[in-house]
């Protein structure tokens, strides 16, 4: 993810919690996490705990990595494999507060209910905010009938960011 579009969503989630700069103790997901860089800003910003999920084995070791030079371990916890299946709960069964959805494109083209990201909100239980990375030529629709809501939407040039909740 792009620079400039990591620090915009920091932005709109630090006026969106009012807490400029800086995120309440939320447990959070980043989900096809890469390296972990969203993640790992939400924890030096104040998060509690974070859950990464990554399959690709080059970007695994990376974020392991990343994990082990911040000593980020005692907040963390790496989950290997395919995000689009994972169980989305913490080890302990805390409830996500802030999921961080970074999807591979080809998977956001699709925004019908049979599409990738619609599947996933659909196993979504609970009362948390979803931020979407998603190519801004493809914006993310909802119907009516939907329990999610957009309740914030940007564009940074190419990229779009759209937060969802319930």
């Amino acid at each position: 993810m792009p620079d400039r579009v990591k620090q915009s969503i920091f932005d709109m989630l630090g006026s969106r919690y009012d807490c400029p700069g800086a995120l309440p103790p939320l447990v959070v997901a980043d989900v096809f996490a890469g390296g972990g860089s969203m993640g790992l800003e939400a924890l030096s910003r104040g998060a509690a705990y974070c859950s990464f999920f990554e399959r690709d084995h080059d970007a695994l070791a990376t974020l392991r990595r990343n994990v082990e030079s911040l000593g980020a371990g005692r907040e963390s916890n790496i989950i290997p494999g395919d995000a689009w299946r994972a169980d989305m709960s913490t080890s302990d069964g805390r409830p996500f507060g802030l999921i961080f959805l970074d999807p591979p494109y080809r998977d956001c083209e699709d925004t019908s209910d049979r599409g990738a990201v619609r599947r996933f909100l659909g196993r979504l239980g609970g009362d948390c905010l979803v931020v979407l990375h998603h190519p801004a030529g493809r914006p993310f629709v909802l119907t009516d009938d939907d329990p999610w809501r957009v309740v914030e939407e940007r564009r940074v040039g190419s990229n779009a960011v759209t937060f969802l909740t319930t």
